[in-house]
């Protein structure tokens, strides 16, 4: 008897093609959070998630559903971390997680997590943890289910404002050290008949707090030295903000602060060498590996200071030019 063997594969793929349909489901697309990497990351990163369920077997829709995908992306210095939930009538009923060394494997983390938050809806959905590619490290098992009360609250529709305070986007936080050199100068007084100008070195220390992909608080502290016939010590504590110009890997930016400063100053009257009073400041730069956890700075700064809170016509001030790294 005469066996058609490629006519029997043929049957037994369409059997087994028209159970996948029979089992699969419409599931619900919800709006991903933590998604601010870039003004249209939320639609790609939605586009991504819903490719993703449909490799799975299964319908994405925007309608209202029994069942939903929930993702949230968060970060961790240069790394990625994307959470898949799968939720069914209200209670988690599956999820994925996965971890993306930078950008560019993003998308293959977003589709292995949502494999893996559907593994138990689709018959024909692929084996997450054999088939994820060495950028993308698993860390959840398809094959346990967890079921937990839905946390009321951001995203919830519950309308208390109060809900939404507790969820805070995360952020990017750096610590700055650098080297370079400065040029600064005093007051007129009847001491000085004009301004003395010197050439110092400046070592700057600074925190950058980035919140969104555009804007960063700072705290900077430009400390100027200078050595020769006359001693100088300038320094400029500031608490302020920067713009960034772009989100890629060679970012400008410019950003502005005030605070305190300290001046101590040879050429000053022998009963006027210390001064400490407002200082203000405007700095402008380049950040270079801007996506990466240790960046590569090149900044200009200018601060003045005061002497004392009231005698705004002895002013100080200093241009500075360093090379700094952050991490």
């Amino acid at each position: 008897m005469f066996i058609n063997f490629d006519f029997m594969k043929k049957i037994i793929t369409s059997i087994l093609f028209l159970a996948a349909i029979t089992f699969a489901a419409n599931v619900q697309i919800l709006e991903p959070t933590g998604a601010e990497f870039s003004p249209d990351a939320p639609k790609m990163v939605q586009s991504i998630v819903r490719s993703a369920v449909a490799q799975t077997g299964n319908t994405p829709v925007e309608g209202s559903e029994s069942i939903q995908l929930r993702t949230s992306i968060m970060t961790m210095g240069s790394t990625f971390v994307v959470v898949c939930e799968q939720l069914n009538n209200g209670t988690v009923a599956g999820s994925g997680k996965q971890k993306a060394g930078s950008i560019d494997d993003l998308d293959v983390a977003i589709e292995y997590a949502v494999q893996s938050a559907l593994a138990n809806l689709a018959a024909n959905a692929p084996d997450a943890a054999a088939y994820a590619p060495a950028g993308a490290y698993q860390e959840s098992s398809p094959e346990v289910v967890y079921v937990v009360p839905v946390e009321h609250g951001y995203g919830s529709g519950s309308g208390d404002p109060n809900d939404e305070f507790a969820h805070k986007r995360p952020t990017r936080n750096y610590v700055s050290y650098g080297l370079g050199v400065a040029l600064w100068h005093n007051w007129e007084d009847d001491y000085n008949e004009s301004m003395d100008w010197d050439m110092g070195f400046v070592f700057h220390y600074g925190r950058i707090f980035e919140t969104t992909p555009h804007g960063a608080i700072t705290i900077m502290n430009n400390m100027n030295m200078s050595f020769g016939d006359e001693w100088q010590w300038h320094e400029a504590f500031l608490i302020g903000g920067r713009y960034f110009f772009s989100t890629g890997s060679v970012s400008p930016y410019a950003g502005a602060g005030i605070g305190l400063g300290l001046q101590s100053d040879e050429h000053m009257d022998t009963d006027n060498e210390f001064a400490i009073g407002l200082a203000s400041g405007l700095e402008m730069g380049l950040v270079c590996f801007r996506n990466s956890a240790t960046q590569l700075e090149i900044g200009l700064a200018w601060d003045a200071m005061w002497d004392g809170f009231e005698a705004f016509d002895h002013r100080f001030g200093a241009g500075s030019f360093y090379i700094a790294i952050n991490y």
